[in-house]
């Protein structure tokens, strides 16, 4: 499925920083970054032409193609950098964002990229300029549209926001709910407010969005939207809804559990039953950004012993999994040159390509794991349920599993195993105010680098990046951050 699907889209205006592709020697002016013409949005061609521009950024490399996955990863203590060589995400594992100057600037640019294109889409029918079009797919495009707008505003708030439950009214995202022009200097608003608006956004789409139990493939449906906004309570402390939302996706949704037998290689399928959300990428996507270089730098470039060999699993996650000598799940680990496990296979590549892999954004393992959690902690606890939900991912892992009462410990534990590799587990811990803590094994931090860091130490949020500040100094700095 070719996003763009040929059609060349017209600069209609600059993104919304441009002074990351002009100061950052590292980057260059892709076609992702162009918009589409206001004169094009004018039928249901022009309209799908602009969504799949939207989805074309979730493709790039420098977000879910590689660097928000990775990011959320190797910050937390079951995935590393293999050594201090490391170049795609040493940074990220050793909390190299110490200044504003070098800090990954894309993890900024790249979403206000994509932001900019979803609302020249949203506003192309807020104005009537969109014509001979169904109720149905207007809805349908809209729908994906407020659902991907919210998924970015998430995103970019748990990269440069505190935790919710650490103060919800520092800074967040500047909200961007119309086209932000290169002139205009936005202020960021509270995290309180960012969230409210993510969630603002996510219920819109699912008014819009049809619940007919139809899997499309490659996009945002009301089943997706529905599992995110369970997500985004989780990280809100909203418990009761983030409960009863990931239920519902459970059990009513189109979606089940991949089986024991099928379960290590359907990661090298294009979809399979748990695909809730893929970003999707063939060998003619590749997660293209426009250029020849772009597949070398995907997620499975990245991961595999074939490419850049640069992420491993940690010696504790192996600790972990030998927990349970039978899991499935050591099938995703492979040796490296010493012949010590190590390497991490949940991005095999398909038809023998490694860098051709769809990512993961909602499986719905991880809309099992969502209702367990918030089973446990919402205001009338319902421990058969978390229970239940628990045990459907430990049993599918481990034959002959027995059943055991889920705990909020446990729970976060099989989280680690489960979800490992798919940019969850920083974000777990900064949401619950836990600790990062890395001990043993290949570990070569040393404590200033960041060996035990909490939510309290600046470093877990990245600073707003320089060139940013240079062009708009009002938009305020990080805490911490000079």
């Amino acid at each position: 499925m070719k996003r763009i699907l040929n059609i060349k889209i017209a600069l209609a205006l600059l993104p919304f920083f441009t002074a990351f592709y002009a100061c950052n020697d590292s980057l260059v002016q892709y076609p992702n970054d162009q918009l589409v013409t206001e004169t094009a949005i004018t039928n249901l061609d022009g309209a799908n032409a602009a969504l799949y521009g939207v989805y074309d950024v979730f493709q790039n490399y420098h977000y879910y193609g590689c660097d928000m996955i990775t990011y959320g990863d190797v910050r937390g203590e079951d995935m590393q950098s293999v050594d201090r060589n490391g170049s795609r995400a040493l940074g990220f594992y050793t909390f190299n964002n110490r200044t504003p100057d070098n800090v990954r600037s894309t993890l900024w640019s790249t979403p206000y990229s994509a932001l900019n294109r979803v609302n020249s889409l949203i506003t192309a029918f807020d104005e009537g300029r969109v014509a001979d079009i169904s109720d149905a797919d207007k809805n349908n495009i809209l729908g994906q549209a407020y659902a991907l707008r919210a998924l970015l505003h998430f995103d970019i708030c748990r990269l440069f926001g505190a935790p919710y439950a650490k103060d919800k009214t520092q800074p967040g995202a500047v909200i961007a709910d119309k086209i932000i022009t290169a002139a205009e200097k936005p202020t960021r608003s509270s995290v309180e407010d960012t969230y409210n608006f993510i969630v603002g956004d996510l219920k819109t789409a699912m008014t819009m969005l049809s619940e007919a139990k139809s899997i499309t493939n490659g996009y945002i449906n009301y089943w997706a939207a529905e599992a995110l906004l369970g997500r985004v309570y989780m990280y809100m402390g909203n418990w009761d809804d983030a409960y009863s939302l990931s239920a519902d996706v459970i059990e009513h949704g189109p979606y089940k559990l991949i089986s024991t037998a099928d379960y290590i290689a359907s990661f090298a399928a294009d979809f399979n039953s748990e695909s809730v959300f893929d970003v999707a990428n063939t060998s003619t996507d590749n997660v293209n950004s426009g250029t020849s270089d772009a597949p070398r730098e995907s997620i499975g470039s990245v991961a595999s012993p074939a490419g850049y060999a640069e992420l491993i699993v940690t010696t504790a996650f192996i600790d972990l999994l030998n927990e349970e000598p039978t899991d499935i799940r050591f099938g995703f680990l492979k040796p490296d040159k010493t012949g010590a496990l190590g390497y991490f296979a949940k991005y095999p590549g398909r038809s023998g390509d490694y860098m051709v892999n769809n990512i993961h954004v909602v499986r719905l393992s991880e809309v099992y794991l969502n209702a367990a959690e918030a089973a446990l902690r919402k205001s009338a606890k319902d421990q058969t349920n978390a229970d239940k939900y628990l045990y459907a991912i430990r049993s599918r892992a481990i034959p002959g599993a027995t059943q055991v009462t889920a705990t909020t410990d446990n729970v976060l534990k099989e989280r680690r195993k489960e979800l490992v590799g798919e940019g969850h587990r920083f974000y777990d811990i900064m949401r619950l105010g836990l600790t990062v803590t890395r001990t043993g094994g290949r570990q070569f931090l040393n404590i200033d680098e960041g060996i035990t860091v909490g939510w309290d130490n600046y470093l877990c949020v990245l600073p707003i990046p320089r060139n940013e500040l240079d062009v708009n100094p009002t938009i305020g700095q990080t805490d911490g951050y000079k």
